[in-house]
């Protein structure tokens, strides 16, 4: 049996090797030149920085609109996304993905068309 204080040979390692990729992903997304501001992939402009208002800070929806901003606007977010598509296109599964804005397009008929 092993005692508490005994660890694993290289634990010490892969700790701080973990750390520092933690540190430098975070110093990575706060690089704020970086940050897009339009998608090519999903052809659209991507989330603009919240105004600030007071009414905006008590209800909530300043921090939402910041995380918003953040997680929209993430440096090389269409390089990850797809990467993303890449690794899913290994589990076998394919659906349909439908990106960018979607426009009205002709009415379904209620009846079959007879040819008339």
């Amino acid at each position: 049996m092993r005692r508490a204080k005994e660890h694993h040979p290289g634990a010490k390692v892969k700790a701080a090797v973990f750390f520092c990729v933690l540190f430098f992903g975070m110093v990575f997304s706060l690089i704020l030149p970086l940050r897009p501001t339009k998608s090519v992939q999903e052809k659209r402009s991507l989330t603009e920085f919240p105004n600030f208002s007071v009414e905006t800070l008590l209800d909530g929806s300043y921090f939402r609109g910041i995380d918003d901003w953040f997680s929209d606007t993430f440096p090389l977010r269409d390089k990850f996304l797809e990467l993303n598509r890449s690794i899913r296109s290994f589990f076998g599964i394919h659906t349909v993905e439908i990106t960018g804005e979607i426009q009205q397009g002709d009415e379904i008929p209620d009846t079959p068309f007879t040819g008339k």
